[in-house]
């Protein structure tokens, strides 16, 4: 009788130490299954609950413009609409510059980086109150190497769904 007892309690520590092992994939709190499809699908990337979409070859920005080609303004319309469809409703349009020019100057540029593609949000429909912008000029470049290459990756708009509740 012992004996069996000793060889259930094995197997089941073996069960439970095999059970510890798997854990079940961990979805964000507050973002459906829907949701998070999306968000993946456009490449957006979990930073500590807010989700931002880093992908600077679809918001790239010419030196000392402010202004979005035809595609970028499709591609921002088609991101706004999928954002809208699984009730995405909340984002933060950050805009940044490269290095090149004063401080002063790139911060406005920055800002106006950021309005530029709110308004393309907002003109897709998304409600104008919760679409906010913020804009950095160079003091957060995109960690890489230094010369025109960085330079352009920099001159980019980030687009940040905030945590929930946050």
């Amino acid at each position: 009788m012992r004996r069996r007892f000793v060889k259930y309690m094995m197997v089941a520590g073996m069960a439970l130490a095999m059970a510890a092992c798997q854990s079940p994939p961990v979805k964000p709190a507050g973002l459906t299954a829907e949701q998070l499809q999306v968000l993946n699908s456009y490449g957006f990337e979990d930073l500590d609950g807010d989700w931002a979409l880093q992908m600077p070859s679809k918001l790239l920005f010419a030196v000392d413009t402010d202004q979005l080609d035809v595609r970028q303004a499709e591609y921002v319309s088609e991101l706004a609409q999928a954002l809208l469809k699984v009730n995405i409703r909340t984002v933060r349009v950050e805009g940044h510059t490269d290095d090149t020019g004063t401080a002063a100057y790139n911060q406005k540029l920055s800002e106006r980086r950021a309005r530029r593609v709110a308004e393309e949000l907002i003109k897709a429909g998304m409600d104008a109150g919760l679409v906010s912008t913020r804009g950095w000029g160079n003091t957060k470049p995109l960690p890489m190497a230094s010369g025109q290459n960085a330079r352009k990756e920099n001159r980019r708009v980030a687009i940040i769904i905030p945590a929930v509740g946050g």
